[in-house]
């Protein structure tokens, strides 16, 4: 009985409550009155947890007459309940991750997912206040990204008096936006010769990865030794695209 005690612990359930279930399970059904008496827990005790037993699936309450009973659920029900709670822990891992912060020495690292995760991304961008400086592929941009809400994305960088300096595929969608450059906050410069499946995004100690092939997802990496490297790389190609 030590050791059932033991493991049910182990599987998060609080000592008081293992042994009432433990000895609910040898009397069948039981008053609380019983159940103090063969657990050694105090009968007071019993009724502060009761709903948390019924509620981790554990004890059922059973009325008879005047009278109350608690009903050991089926062991087997330990398992179901532990399986869902695993299905839920899953659900939540990737976002858990997404926030984890590693040691200050270390990159950190985030992860959206979806065109919903895209566009947080983007906005939180948008509000670090950065100057952005860039590479993109705007016909690929905009057949893969709802249009309205890049165009939103767009209203914000402006209203927040963002400048973005972008190093852009040639394409027709790409010379439309040039011709704006002035009023939208954007200096344009073209490449001809470079497929960006990936949008880049550098700005402050920051670089936002962006996915245009589904499934969409966008990474954000905090580092200012990889946002050096990759600044100095987008500076040279800068500086080698100034007639366009």
């Amino acid at each position: 009985m030590l050791e059932l005690l033991t493991q049910l612990k182990q599987l998060g359930i609080e000592e008081k409550q293992a042994r009432v279930y433990l000895a609910c399970l040898e009397m069948g059904k039981a008053t609380v009155q019983d159940l103090a008496q063969k657990s050694g827990v105090k009968r007071t005790s019993i009724y502060n947890f009761l709903e948390e037993l019924k509620q981790s699936g554990l004890v059922t309450e059973l009325h008879q007459g005047t009278r109350l009973f608690l009903v050991a659920e089926n062991p087997n029900h330990l398992l179901h309940n532990l399986r869902e709670r695993l299905k839920k822990m899953k659900t939540i891992i990737p976002e858990l991750v997404s926030i984890y912060n590693l040691p200050e020495n270390k990159p950190k690292v985030k992860y959206y997912e979806g065109q919903d995760g895209i566009f947080l991304a983007y906005e939180n961008m948008m509000n670090s206040g950065e100057t952005i400086y860039g590479y993109s592929d705007y016909e690929k941009m905009f057949t893969a990204l709802s249009e309205e809400r890049l165009l939103n994305m767009l209203d914000l960088r402006i209203k927040k008096k963002l400048m973005f300096y972008c190093l852009a595929k040639d394409g027709p969608k790409g010379r439309k936006l040039k011709a704006q450059d002035k009023a939208q906050l954007r200096e344009t410069r073209f490449i001809s010769n470079i497929e960006l499946d990936t949008e880049i995004n550098i700005f402050g100690n920051k670089v936002l990865l962006i996915s245009f092939n589904s499934p969409y997802a966008a990474v954000l990496i905090e580092d200012r030794a990889i946002v050096m490297s990759l600044k100095s790389i987008w500076q040279i190609n800068w500086s080698a695209n100034t007639l366009n």
